[in-house]
């Protein structure tokens, strides 16, 4: 099995806490052979921290001096459908941070370009592999739920705004907390449901981060456990995206999904998923079922060993197993868990979610697709 080149794009927190870590782990499959960051301090800087033999400021002329087989694209949100495409058209398979473009057409021009050229392109949808996720669409595909009619989620942060690069402006990150932490857990559940969203209903808000003064706050709880290596200065007025996001998702299965995501509210911190089936319910993290046993009801809780989690001690273990994936798919033929159709339908419902907001109305999802 011959090795696969790789290159990362952007040298930022996820790329040295998640892919150049997951990279190096699977190096007898792969050889990390450069990093790019418009910033020549990072580049170098993360370039020697991992042993990596090349850095480059330029993506153009990494790409043509490389000529990796795989990349990584780790820039801000509006900058992934660009990338991505330079990556394709000098011949590379790309893995691309979450979302994948911040509307659906950018998404379809993306995975076009990738079919035309042979090549593939997978998003970051990386919470699917976690034991909770794999759990629920197991028993869902199990039949032990029956068919799902509610479901919610709540990704809260009290007081966790990302402050270390560009999230908080809309030029960058094209939107707030939707696009860095609801994208997973729509994406998450419509994938063990098996459906699309219908409609959506969104609203979003922003005050807190934009006016509140001198609150301590911890990079732990704003998305970087592990730290951050480079910081860019970072200003409250430039704040420009939402800091809390809410809705009301119609399901093609007839079901409904409400949600509420922030990195700053004044509410509980919370992560929680839960699932209404005719069956039984599921909550998750905790992997409780809900349901009966003959005439009375029950609660299921499963036992789960160390060795059914993989990669559970590292900071972001979803990206180990999301790039073992990609490499057995490009050495062995195996398929990928997230596939194009997938991650086309979660653009969608993130730009008709914005639409909603916008416009203060319900957006169907046949106006975008």
């Amino acid at each position: 099995m011959e090795k696969l080149k790789v290159a990362v794009i952007s040298c930022g927190m996820i790329a040295n806490t998640a892919h150049i870590p997951a990279y190096q782990y699977y190096r007898d499959r792969c050889e990390l052979t450069a990093v790019c960051d418009l910033n020549a301090r990072t580049a170098q800087q993360t370039a020697e921290r991992f042993g990596i033999p090349k850095w480059y400021t330029n993506t153009q002329q990494m790409l043509e001096a490389e000529k990796p087989d795989l990349v990584s694209v780790c820039v801000p949100n509006a900058f992934h459908k660009e990338t991505a495409m330079l990556a394709l058209s000098h011949g590379a398979h790309v893995i691309c941070e979450k979302p994948v473009a911040m509307n659906h057409q950018d998404a379809k021009e993306l995975y076009e370009e990738a079919d035309r050229r042979g090549l593939m392109l997978v998003a970051c949808q990386v919470i699917r592999y976690y034991p909770e996720y794999l759990f629920a669409k197991e028993m869902y595909d199990q039949g032990e739920l029956g068919e799902i009619y509610y479901s919610e989620f709540s990704l809260i942060r009290r007081r966790g705004v990302p402050k270390w690069g560009a999230f908080h402006k809309k030029s960058a990150s094209g939107g707030g907390v939707l696009c860095d932490l609801g994208v997973h857990m729509i994406d998450a559940a419509l994938w063990i449901m098996g459906t699309k969203v219908k409609s959506v209903c969104g609203m979003t808000s922003s005050w807190l981060a934009r006016n509140e003064k001198d609150v301590v706050m911890s990079l732990k709880e704003s998305g970087a456990p592990a730290g951050v290596f480079t910081r860019q200065q970072y200003r409250a007025e430039e704040f420009e995206v939402e800091e809390f996001a809410s809705g009301t998702l119609r399901l093609e299965n007839g079901g409904t999904m409400n949600f509420k995501t922030s990195w700053a509210v004044n509410l509980p911190p919370e992560y929680s998923m839960r699932l209404a089936g005719t069956r039984a319910g599921i909550l998750l993290p905790e992997m409780k079922l809900l349901g009966t046993m003959g005439r009375y009801q029950a609660d299921i809780e499963p036992r789960v060993f160390a060795e059914e989690a993989p990669f559970a001690q590292e900071v972001f273990p979803g990206h180990f197993l999301l790039i073992e994936g990609v490499l057995d798919h490009l050495q062995k033929g195996t398929e990928l868990m997230i596939t194009p159709e997938q991650t086309r339908h979660v653009t969608a419902v993130i730009e008709a979610f914005y639409r909603s907001a916008a416009e203060q109305r319900e957006v169907l999802i046949s106006e975008i697709e």
